[in-house]
């Protein structure tokens, strides 16, 4: 005779492993996409540490204009 398939309402170890290939399967695609997200942002960061040290030069030259206007 053959178990039952559910004991007391609860899914035995074949409806486990497929509700977890199902989770599985549903998450790394999404998984997936958010490492190819940040692979891709992160090759932004080098355009924005030059916009942010063109940034900071633009900064000093204008305090030591305003410095220069102050004397």
């Amino acid at each position: 005779m053959l178990p039952p398939a559910f004991v007391g309402g609860l899914p035995g170890g074949m409806e486990l492993a497929v509700i977890f290939l199902m989770v599985v399967s549903l998450a790394l695609p999404l998984l997936l996409l958010v490492a190819v997200v940040r692979y891709l942002d992160r090759g932004s960061s080098n355009d924005l540490e030059e916009r942010v040290a063109n940034l900071e030069g633009q900064v000093d030259a204008l305090r030591e204009e305003l410095r220069r206007r102050d004397e």
